[in-house]
């Protein structure tokens, strides 16, 4: 795969010899900030092809996609060095993570997040999400009273990438 810009993996430790890619994370050159989420290699996966993500571009526009159907459409400041404040770009529930076809780590990316499977298996409400933030400013959590079980700040370039595993309360 050829990119400019850079490339982060959501990688998830199974044991020692089995890491899976969950996602990734990545800033391109222009300033684009996409969350990707990696699909389910099993012959037996009805949404294959369906290349799930999220696109937060440089001029603004912030939406969904599969199927290449873009949804959730937003207009907002641009994700560039005068960015400020917090914004939430995507969040999937965890426990896809468990997939035992998820596909491998590839090895040509900038940097990682990894998160060990026992942090998912068995926990109901957990989320991985993905955020851009003003250097120093926390992400917007799902509900607003998520506890960060894990998270990666990414702090190559202005917005702050933030992925972060968080489980929501039980009750609202």
């Amino acid at each position: 795969m050829s990119y400019e810009g850079k490339m982060y993996r959501i990688v998830v430790v199974r044991s020692s010899q089995d890491r899976r890619l969950f996602g990734r994370v990545r800033r391109s050159s222009n300033g684009d900030v996409y969350a990707i989420w990696a699909e389910d290699q099993s012959p037996d996966n009805l949404s294959q092809g369906s290349n799930p993500h999220a696109s937060y571009h440089s001029k603004g526009q912030l939406h969904s996609k599969t199927y290449d159907k873009r949804t959730i459409i937003k207009n907002l400041r641009p994700p560039n060095r005068e960015f400020v404040g917090n914004q939430p770009i995507e969040a999937t529930n965890a426990d896809r993570a468990a997939s035992a076809t998820l596909p491998p780590v590839p090895e040509h990316l900038d940097d990682q997040f990894e998160l060990s499977i026992d942090l998912i298996v068995e926990r109901a409400n957990r989320s991985i999400t993905v955020d851009i933030v003003e250097p120093g400013v926390e992400p917007i959590r799902l509900t607003g009273r998520d506890t960060v079980i894990e998270e990666k700040v990414f702090k190559d370039d202005v917005p702050w990438i933030v992925v972060s595993l968080v489980e929501a309360p039980t009750t609202i």
